[in-house]
């Protein structure tokens, strides 16, 4: 039995997982802004519950995978940098709160790449040994794989940036430091700002309602002009993060998650479109798809890594 955790900025997602099956899992209310203790404190008493009800004993754990928003030394089990959420997990060890609490090792790696093991092992990316996945969300995610390996780097950032790469050298300052990035030009966190700057957002449909893409796709869907403009930008920005994956790592498959692929119908096809004119792909067109396992790829994805640690 492997623990599996996907800490999120706004959910926390938990279960327990053998033989590459869910037998169950759970998500809790998160607190990036708040001590990262008291995070790690509601994660024990989730497992703790979820062991009890499933009549799981501590000896039967195998390992703990966790998946964490921030760089991650995946060698020392350890949080490097964060962006503005649980920004004290620096000083926190990992290691250690595993050993003292479950008797069991632990293994720490990035969200995005938790994800993308997931997608390759058990989803969308099962048998394919070169994928670029982008997430698209409160923030822009990315991980890579290449030749069958997950791309790490001397600093271990290499492939995680794909949302702080720049595509507008004119952009906003992103809260990464650099100017224009992906993130930066569209994500949840901007798409309130992109929409009032904009004059005609006094007489938008999307006035007095939720911020949100869901929104933003539903209105520009029933004809807002301003709705339409600014989910068309986000488009255009998310096709050039795309096609600069593509150029960086050379993938044969590009696989797109994140909460707003529920308009996945307008997504892909607007970002293939783009791609095919755009991308320098001599060799042919790319495979575009969407997350085939969104909601269990991270959790899946740090069992695949425990029992891989494990077994070398």
């Amino acid at each position: 039995m492997v623990i599996a955790i996907d800490i999120g900025g706004t959910f926390v997602k938990i279960g327990l997982v053998n033989n590459a099956e869910i037998i169950v899992k759970t998500a809790i209310k998160s607190h990036p802004k708040i001590v990262f203790q008291n995070t790690i404190k509601d994660i024990e008493v989730t497992i703790n519950n979820l062991l009890k009800s499933h009549s799981v004993a501590q000896r039967d754990i195998e390992g703990i995978g966790i998946g964490f928003p921030g760089l991650v030394d995946s060698i020392k089990m350890k949080v490097l940098s964060t962006n503005k959420k649980y920004d004290d997990s620096l000083a926190f060890n990992f290691i250690d709160w595993a050993k003292e609490t479950y008797n069991t090792s632990v293994f720490l790696e990035n969200d995005a790449r938790m994800a993308l093991l997931g997608e390759w092992q058990y989803g969308a990316g099962k048998g394919i040994d070169n994928i670029a996945m982008l997430t698209f969300g409160t923030g822009v995610g990315s991980a890579t794989i290449i030749n069958g390996k997950l791309l790490i780097g001397k600093h271990f950032q290499a492939g995680n940036l794909g949302g702080h790469f720049t595509i507008n050298v004119n952009g906003a300052l992103c809260t990464c430091g650099n100017l224009g990035c992906v993130e930066a030009e569209a994500s949840t966190w901007k798409l309130g700002e992109l929409l009032k700057a904009d004059p005609r957002y006094t007489d938008s449909l999307i006035e007095g309602n939720e911020l949100d893409f869901e929104s933003l796709f539903k209105y520009a869907e029933e004809g807002g002009e301003l709705s339409l403009s600014v989910r068309n930008h986000c488009l255009e920005v998310w096709s050039a993060g795309v096609i600069n994956q593509i150029h960086a790592y050379d993938p044969e498959l590009i696989i797109l998650g994140g909460g707003v692929m529920k308009s996945a119908d307008v997504i892909i096809p607007f970002i293939k479109n783009n791609v095919k004119k755009h991308a320098w792909t001599p060799w042919g067109d790319i495979k575009i798809i969407q997350s085939k396992i969104p909601n269990r790829s991270a959790l899946l994805g740090a069992y695949y890594l425990v029992t891989k640690n494990l077994k070398n």
